[in-house]
């Protein structure tokens, strides 16, 4: 069924791929009036995923961007050199640094985009897409509705398999149960969650699907977008013969998100930079840019690729507040410690 929908996809490129050029021309004039030559950017996210977005951006503005990626350091780097800053903008994969990055005065203040949902922004960052912590379970457990919390009754004991409960996208989902709940509430959870674990915490997000498919245990948490990746690897698709993706609590809240988002760094260049962010959540720049990696569009007013909006059907996202869920990320970690939860 996926396979069609992304053969439909393909048919509508070349309309959403015009639009996208005349976007950029529009754009392109309001940038040369800034008279910039290049742009930095600090990036957590690897360069290849939005390659066509950037060089298009560039053609189009008569501007360099140059892309400084890292997976690690790149936040501790923004916050020695706010003084004197070197990037112009920093791209985020989690809001726990976008968080950190503002926590530490090393972003400037941005005017409120009308484009994107408050719970989704604040006055240092903004999103960009957004990714759904789902649960994938076993096909033949013929589970048709879960939520996060399920995983610490008796019927899942020794039956969920999870990657490291210290990765931030366990550490963004616990902050966001806290915040619905409490603390207290947090840690009896934990260590019940711990007590039905199949096996110590390992491996990767995918991993964890591989090891349903094996009989290995029944249901686990993982990113929403795995689900088309592991479709597009041959070895992979086959766990998913045997495990499917369910967005969960959607009889609460809805399914929790993280982002992926954009601060700016530097004060000399926020004009420059405004223009590029706002060019990174206009209509047409949000269809792309969430398209090549499978998320949600950060901007309501665009749609998810075909597949994408079949995975998630009718259900709905958690629209707790960002800010609130990344205050809690530290009093997780505590208890995760205390709890010695990976152990």
């Amino acid at each position: 069924m996926f396979r069609s929908l992304i053969k439909k996809i393909e048919s509508t490129n070349l309309i959403v791929i015009s639009k996208f050029f005349i976007v950029l021309g529009l754009f392109s004039l309001i940038f040369n009036a800034l008279n910039a030559e290049t742009l930095k950017v600090y990036s957590e996210r690897q360069p290849f995923l939005i390659e066509p977005l950037i060089k298009a951006y560039e053609k189009a503005n008569d501007i360099e961007v140059e892309w400084i990626f890292s997976k690690k350091g790149l936040v501790q780097k923004v916050i020695i050199e706010k003084d004197r800053p070197i990037g112009d903008i920093f791209l985020s994969s989690d809001i726990a640094r976008l968080i950190q990055i503002s926590n530490a005065g090393a972003s400037i203040e941005i005017p409120k985009s009308n484009l994107i949902p408050d719970h989704l922004q604040s006055k240092d960052w903004v999103a960009l897409t957004q990714r759904a912590r789902i649960i994938y379970v076993a096909k033949h457990k013929n589970i048709k509705s879960i939520n996060y919390e399920d995983f610490v009754k008796d019927e899942f004991k020794g039956k969920v398999c999870m990657r490291s409960g210290f990765h931030p996208y366990n550490i963004s989902l616990f902050a966001s149960l806290m915040e619905n709940n409490n603390e207290a509430w947090l840690k009896d959870f934990l260590i019940k969650l711990k007590s039905n674990l199949a096996r110590k915490p390992q491996g990767n997000d995918r991993d964890q699907v591989k090891a349903i498919a094996a009989g290995v245990c029944d249901v686990a948490y993982a990113n929403h977008y795995y689900y088309f990746k592991m479709l597009d690897n041959e070895d992979q698709k086959k766990w998913l013969e045997k495990a499917e993706p369910i967005f969960p609590n959607q009889s609460k809240k809805g399914s929790h998100i993280n982002i992926s988002g954009i601060t700016l760094i530097n004060e000399k260049t926020k004009k420059q930079s405004l223009h590029f962010l706002n060019f990174l959540i206009s209509e047409d720049a949000q269809r792309i840019y969430a398209s090549d990696n499978y998320e949600f569009p950060a901007n309501p007013a665009v749609k998810p690729v075909e597949n994408v909006a079949a995975l998630l059907g009718d259900s709905k996202f958690e629209t707790n507040s960002l800010i609130k869920i990344a205050a809690n990320r530290e009093a997780v970690v505590s208890i995760l410690n205390e709890i010695n939860f990976d152990e």
